[in-house]
């Protein structure tokens, strides 16, 4: 059999293995693994049933927040929660791993244990937990597109068995029916051209229809420039889908670019990550997703091990420290989702943000955010540079809160961060002192004072500084 399907081959053999020497653990209906850490339905093989798993309604709110924040930067900028393979999912069955044996997180024991599954729990629920960035594996087999774990051929293995693309799909669309105003981006990690496009789009055309962002979109509306979140969603906007170009290629597999973009970012290996202020190579223009990788089998005596080979994502603290557009777990859980909360403090906010009379106050021994009762409290202001948005100084004077105080120094105004990165330089200069931070931009109503800049770097202040000269010059010659 081996030799059928070849050395590369070796991940539908060990599946195949894994069907017959696992199947025994098909008969409980009791939850093992991660599906223990958490309280859902289990099927027959001990995993969460799609849709079941309960969320914290605190970590919900608290990470939408933290997408609303961001609603003034470009798509492009925004930061998007994303969980890696996230399609090569337990609750689809054997081929997807249901009978893994593999205990997370790593250093696994035994070793010598089976671990196929990218992820524990349903694209509904990987939602639900705050996740904003899925990707797809699609591939044409048996008269149908289907999702599958594969390589570089379709002859590895594909068979009826293997869920049709349109589940996926399907299961995203009715998600948002649900959740208007949510953004998704789809990562579709085809291998090579497979063409039979009316099977890619149709499915995107039927599920997701007008809320995709298209490349015609961007061309026709936006001048091929991301839009900012605010303004997708005022234009009814929501999902974005992109292919990467596929390794020691440049091919984009866009299937006739109906709704696939050319991907903007740049894969990288968790092992190639370095935490704040290193950042892994991350910088005011570039566009990275980190991705780990719980994968593990041995065969013909090698170990392939996901784990040692690319690393895992245990914490998102320091990707959403960084601004990392795309940091890309496995075994994504509501645990490893708190990791990437930098606002609210657990059971906030109390008070209810209702209009510019509410106040949220940074607390510098926590870094989290509150919503005191007593907003006369004196506290100093956090205040952002005009010019660059990393910039971020104390107000010069302490005062009960005011929206639309005038105490932050010349060149800079009363603030919310609009990103993790933003929130760790605003942490950087307040030394552990309360500060008030602006609630404005919370409300339904808020307006953003001026058009984002391209990048967050300092080319605008330069531009106005330019503006101010020329103006300057030209009212000298009228006077002369």
């Amino acid at each position: 059999m081996a030799q059928i399907l070849g050395k590369k081959n070796c991940l539908g053999f060990i599946i195949i293995l894994q069907i017959v020497l696992c199947h025994h653990l098909s008969s409980s209906a009791d939850c093992r693994g991660v599906s223990t850490e958490v309280v859902c339905t289990c099927d027959d093989f001990g995993h969460c049933e799609r849709g079941t798993v309960e969320v914290d309604a605190w970590l919900q709110n608290t990470l939408k927040t933290q997408v609303e924040v961001q609603l003034d930067l470009s798509f492009y900028h925004a930061q998007l929660l994303d969980a890696h393979n996230s399609y090569n999912t337990r609750p689809y069955g054997t081929l997807y791993g249901a009978n893994d044996t593999c205990t997370w997180p790593p250093p696994y024991n035994p070793s010598l244990c089976i671990g196929i599954a990218n992820q524990e729990f349903s694209l509904t629920d990987l939602l639900n937990m705050g996740i904003r960035a899925i990707e797809l594996d699609n591939w044409y087999c048996e008269n149908e597109m289907r999702i599958a774990h594969l390589g570089s051929t379709i002859a590895q293995l594909c068979n009826s068995e293997h869920v049709l693309f349109s589940q996926p799909v399907e299961e995203i669309g009715a998600w948002l029916d649900e959740n208007e105003g949510e953004f998704i981006r789809l990562y579709m990690n085809e291998k090579y051209d497979q063409g039979n496009d009316a099977a890619v789009n149709g499915p995107f055309e039927r599920y997701l229809g007008d809320r995709v962002l298209t490349p015609a979109d961007l061309r026709n509306n936006y001048n091929n420039e991301w839009p900012t979140l605010r303004t997708m969603r005022e234009d009814g906007k929501s999902v974005v889908i992109a292919h990467l170009a596929t390794a020691g290629t440049d091919e984009f597999y866009t299937h006739q670019g109906k709704f696939i973009h050319p991907g903007f970012w740049k894969d990288k290996k968790r092992n190639e990550f370095s935490n704040y202020p290193q950042c892994g190579g991350k910088n005011e223009t570039n566009a990275l997703r980190f991705y780990s990788d719980s994968t593990h089998y041995v065969f013909d005596n090698e170990n392939i091990d996901g784990p040692t080979r690319v690393g895992i994502i245990e914490d998102f603290s320091e990707f959403v420290k960084c601004g990392i557009q795309y940091p890309g777990g496995d075994q994504v859980n509501p645990q490893l989702m708190e990791t990437a909360v930098y606002t609210w403090a657990k059971g906030e906010p109390a008070t209810p943000i209702t209009d510019s009379t509410s106040c949220i106050k940074l607390s510098g021994t926590n870094s989290r955010w509150y919503t005191p009762t007593d907003c006369s409290q004196n506290l100093y202001f956090a205040c952002q540079s005009l010019s660059d948005t990393t910039d971020w100084t104390f107000s010069v004077s302490a005062g009960s809160y005011d929206v639309n105080t005038r105490s932050c120094p010349s060149g800079y105004r009363f603030a919310l961060p609009q990103n993790g990165y933003q929130h760790q330089k605003l942490l950087d200069s307040i030394d552990d002192v309360d500060v008030w931070l602006n609630v404005a931009p919370l409300l339904a109503d808020y307006q953003h004072p001026t058009p984002p800049a391209p990048t967050e770097g300092r080319a605008q202040s330069l531009s106005a500084i330019v503006s101010v000269v020329v103006l300057a010059a030209v009212s000298v010659i009228l006077v002369l």
